[in-house]
């Protein structure tokens, strides 16, 4: 009887926090290097995918999607351009599970699901996209502040639209339409059109907060509490319009997708 019970004894798995305090072998077995062989010997993922060793998720996935775009109908060379993505998004993704490194969130939680897929997400445009932005937007402000009365609203309605042309631009670069005369999926095929459709969303955002936390919140508030603006604020309308037009548009271009 005691044999028995010495053997059940055993047999008992151990506690909890052994078993979370000791490394498991799936980490290990997970593990991949970045620098590692995506497919054949002696590559390294970062040179398939045209990068610097010591680039962030963003560039990562922007390579990635021009790269795929550059290879249509090459299946070896899709399959090259696959492995390494996922051999640096693993290795990425193991190094924060083993507590070495930080991880980017949409590597972290790229198995959960996302709400409001369409929101507009943090993003960093390119300095040229920025400066066409901000010279544009600039020329329309000051269209606004030395014509006020001839203008109007025409201003606001350049200013949203260079803000959908920036934006437009800045979605094809992240997200690359398929080039013409390659065989691509019916899915791939709508990329130029959810680009369009993207970047006339974000322009229409800018365009509506700025003219609603510069001019048409200001004055709804003042009607319900039966209170009168200044004059200036009934007078320059054109100009509150247009400035938060202009800006919300370049804070939209510059840092948002």
């Amino acid at each position: 009887f005691r044999m028995q019970m010495r053997s059940i004894r055993i047999a008992q798995p151990q506690p909890l926090k052994a078993t979370l305090g000791r490394r498991l072998p799936i980490r290990r077995i997970c593990h991949v290097h970045a620098a590692s062989s995506p497919g054949s010997s002696g590559e390294n993922a970062y040179q398939v995918l045209g990068l610097p060793e010591n680039a962030d998720y963003n560039a990562i996935q922007r390579a990635y999607k021009k790269k795929l775009s550059e290879c249509r109908g090459d299946e070896e060379a899709a399959s090259r351009i696959e492995q390494a993505h996922s051999s640096l998004m693993m290795n990425a993704l193991t190094s924060r599970l083993q507590g070495n490194a930080q991880v980017d969130k949409n590597v972290l939680y790229a198995d959960r699901a996302r709400y409001f897929p369409w929101r507009p997400k943090l993003w960093l445009a390119e300095q040229k996209v920025i400066m066409f932005s901000a010279i544009a937007q600039c020329a329309f402000l000051a269209w606004a502040l030395l014509s006020p009365m001839t203008a109007g609203t025409q201003p606001v309605v350049w200013s949203a639209t260079a803000g959908a042309i920036a934006n437009i631009y800045k979605q094809n670069r992240i997200n690359p339409p398929p080039i013409r005369g390659a065989e691509v999926s019916d899915e791939e095929k709508k990329q130029g059109g959810r680009n369009i459709l993207r970047g006339a969303f974000l322009a229409f955002m800018a365009t509506f907060s700025g003219c609603l936390l510069l001019y048409t919140a200001p004055d709804a508030i003042a009607a319900q509490l039966n209170t009168v603006l200044p004059l200036w604020f009934y007078e320059g309308q054109t100009i509150l319009l247009t400035l938060g037009s202009t800006l919300m548009n370049l804070i939209f271009t510059s840092l948002f997708r």
